[in-house]
């Protein structure tokens, strides 16, 4: 935790290089002790100091790196090292991997209970770099940079073309194609292994399941669900005039060269028809042994049964675990 005292350190340097003056920072730290509020929050509320100079000091005194985040173009690989919600929980930006070490900008790498947390979800050790929370909150922003394209494609197509089934709703060049295979697009990248489309009362509800984890990446308006429903139903080769009965299909779509195959199942719920699109990546991935998590004893009572001349090892999971 960033404590009172570290703060006092920022402060002190921040007056030594001449970047405040003392009698503003005085004024401030009277008005935040009053208030119980932080104090170096305060300066950049009384504008006495901008966040970055301050994030900047912070990392100094903290013997740590610093980093702007500001108008850095974010490579989508390297997001995908953290999934969204756990960046957008916790104000953290994952920066880049090297030798086994994730490089996270932060706004508080004294926060312990928060870098173990990062180490036990991705299995890597963690190094934390001191950053702004606008700079932060610029990066996370990213994350959800493909799904605007969605935004607009959506808001291109009017409702009246929304709320219809026409030819000229679900062609190839139209919006609402357009924004599912934007969808699909990101789901490949971010390596879902499915995709969920629910309707709800108001509003459509794209999720994909990232790491075993269900998670929210969008929300559409309710009115693109019935062309949006019709698209992925032609697609598979489903009647896109039958809404009361579940429909199951498959296609195959082509991302960055790499064919994967799309099982479909639509269901009819309360508020519609909900889509379930399970992703199944044909190139595959093989793994070493030493890569497959186990370690220690495990990996040693694997490797021993391997080598016996019979018997057999049994290996389970949930569906689609392999």
């Amino acid at each position: 935790m960033f404590t009172h005292d570290s703060q006092e350190k920022v402060i002190q340097l921040l007056i030594k290089e001449g970047l405040v003056f003392e009698s503003d920072v005085k004024r401030v730290v009277e008005e935040a002790e009053k208030r119980k509020q932080p104090l170096l929050a305060n300066l950049v509320a009384q504008k006495i100091c901008d966040a970055e100079t301050i994030s900047h000091a912070t990392a100094v005194i903290m013997n740590v790196p610093y980093v702007s985040l500001h108008n850095v173009k974010m490579d989508r690989e390297i997001l995908t090292l953290l999934p969204y919600d756990v960046v957008s929980r916790l104000m953290v930006v994952p920066l880049g991997e090297k030798n086994g070490v994730l490089y996270v900008a932060m706004l508080d790498v004294s926060n312990v209970q928060q870098i173990d947390y990062l180490s036990t979800l991705t299995q890597k050790q963690i190094r934390g770099m001191v950053a702004s929370e606008a700079g932060i909150k610029s990066a996370i922003a990213q994350y959800q940079g493909d799904f605007r394209a969605v935004e607009k494609a959506v808001k291109s197509s009017d409702e009246e073309d929304a709320n219809s089934s026409s030819v000229k709703t679900i062609t190839q060049d139209s919006p609402i194609s357009k924004a599912l295979t934007t969808i699909l697009d990101y789901a490949t990248k971010t390596k879902a292994s499915d995709i969920h489309i629910e309707p709800l009362e108001a509003a459509l509800v794209v999720r994909c399941r990232i790491d075993g984890v269900l998670r929210k990446v969008m929300e559409l308006p309710k009115s693109i669900e019935p062309a949006l429903v019709s698209r992925i139903k032609i697609l598979a080769n489903l009647k896109i005039d039958e809404h009361r009965v579940p429909q199951d299909g498959q296609f195959t779509v082509s991302v960055e060269g790499t064919e994967i195959d799309l099982r479909i199942a639509v269901s009819p719920v309360i508020w519609g028809e909900q889509v379930v699109i399970r992703i199944l990546d044909k190139s595959g991935t093989t793994l070493d042994i030493e890569q497959m998590g186990m370690t220690g004893h495990a990996l040693a009572m694997v490797q021993r049964g391997i080598e016996r001349p019979n018997g057999m090892i049994l290996t389970s999971g949930p569906t689609g675990s392999g």
